[in-house]
């Protein structure tokens, strides 16, 4: 047995180390379970990297104020003053290829896998009684391979409507009617068959079951329409006018199986609806005392006069709801719709388009993304700063909108976004930001 000296202790003196009293068990453990708490809040705190902010610029390049872009899935198209066209990574702003054409247009839209860039550009004034307005077409398509920008194909003609599979062109006269229309392959440009118009001041394609089905032309003394397929004649009407009651335009808006045709003189606007395939018989027409705008808005068909919006039965023409205050209204998503006014910025607002109800709050900026189903992009001027741009989005089902942050100063006129990048013309540069 072996005996360890601690020396000798007297009461008097303190010990060079106290000794702690004891804590009863259940205080020790939660005291070990506060300890090792801490030091894991410490320790994750400092591992952890800080998010970065919800909007924040990313990337931006050099742009003319005269040039053009074009926002695609996964790449920002940028077109400049001699008909340059860069395509940049829309994330990180590498440039994937670049090249000149004598197109004149620029980037217009992704279709089918391939880039569609627009020919020479040709513009005519359509001048009425009280109003004006530019009608715009190009001379020629030109198509792109989007990743590498080299050249499919090109054609004459203006493009009326894509699918997949094909694309409806148009020849136009000076004074902007089409002379001519034609149904080419969209990823060869072979031509499946050619049809000479008369005149035709606007064309519209009626799809059936998401497929094109049949193309109306209409000019204000005439209706046509033809089978998409072959472009082979299905239907005529010829309208006669006394000098008094002679429209000054003439256009056809498509609502699911209906026909509605637009004729608009100094007056106001006479709204017709007909069966594509009984032309002679008008199911229900209407008059306006102010120019009329038609657009198809799902169940109903939308009627945008003045500063009243009105959604009418496609099959009888009665009304169904007002909305005073919007000056026109778009489509945004299934069963929604977004109104709004012509002041600068102006005010959206979310609604119901069954039965017209407004959902949610107004908010006012103008819209970005238009084919986002889910959400839209809102850009205003700060109330309290008009150099900064307020992001916001808008819930299209709920109608909520959330601010997510600001920007610099941007042209209005000159912004596209996804839902997850807003790009923006500042100045003489291109700005890429992330939103969310």
């Amino acid at each position: 047995m072996s005996v360890i000296d601690l020396g000798e202790v007297r009461a008097h003196e303190p010990a060079e180390h106290p000794v702690a009293e004891p804590l009863p068990l259940r205080g020790f453990r939660r005291a070990a379970v506060a300890v090792v708490a801490i030091a894991c809040a410490l320790t994750l705190g400092a591992a952890a990297p800080v998010p970065p902010p919800l909007v924040r610029d990313v990337w931006s390049t050099a742009g003319p104020r005269d040039g053009a872009m074009l926002i695609g899935t996964d790449t920002v198209y940028l077109t400049g003053s001699q008909g340059e066209i860069t395509a940049h990574d829309l994330a990180t702003g590498t440039v994937r290829w670049s090249r000149t054409l004598d197109a004149g247009g620029g980037p217009s839209e992704e279709v089918a896998g391939l880039l569609l860039v627009l020919g020479s550009l040709k513009t005519v004034m359509l001048t009425g009684e009280d109003q004006s307005s530019t009608l715009m077409w190009s001379d020629g398509v030109i198509m792109l391979d989007p990743a590498t920008g080299a050249e499919r194909w090109r054609g004459p003609g203006d493009q009326l409507a894509s699918t997949p599979d094909t694309m409806l062109l148009a020849d136009r006269g000076d004074d902007g009617e089409a002379r001519a229309m034609r149904l080419v392959t969209t990823r060869t440009g072979d031509v499946l068959w050619t049809r000479p118009l008369a005149r035709a001041a606007d064309a519209q394609i009626q799809y059936d079951d998401g497929r094109p089905a049949r193309i109306v032309t209409t000019a204000p003394d005439e209706i046509n329409i033809y089978r998409y397929a072959d472009g082979a004649p299905l239907a005529h009407r010829g309208f006669t006018w006394t000098d008094d009651t002679r429209p000054e335009s003439a256009r056809a808006t498509i609502a699911g199986d209906r026909l509605v045709v637009t004729w608009t003189d100094r007056r106001g606007s006479t709204v017709t609806a007909f069966r594509p395939d009984d032309l002679d018989t008008p199911l229900w027409s209407l008059r306006t005392l102010r120019y009329a705008l038609v657009t198809p808005c799902g169940p109903v068909v939308c009627l945008a006069e003045g500063a009243e919006v009105s959604g009418l039965d496609p099959a009888t023409g009665a009304s169904r709801w007002q909305l005073p205050g919007p000056a026109g209204i778009n489509v945004a998503g299934t069963g929604r719709l977004l109104a709004y006014t012509d002041r600068d910025p102006p005010s959206e607002t979310l609604v119901d388009a069954t039965t017209g109800r407004v959902l949610g709050d107004s908010a006012v900026g103008w819209q970005m993304n238009r084919t986002d189903p889910a959400a839209r992009i809102l850009l205003r001027a700060g109330r309290d700063d008009p150099d900064q741009v307020v992001i916001s989005r808008m819930d299209l089902e709920t109608g909520r909108v959330a601010v997510l942050g600001t920007v610099g100063s941007a042209e209005w006129h000159d912004c596209g976004s996804t839902a997850r990048f807003l790009v923006c013309r500042r100045g003489d540069r291109v700005v890429v930001t992330a939103i969310g």
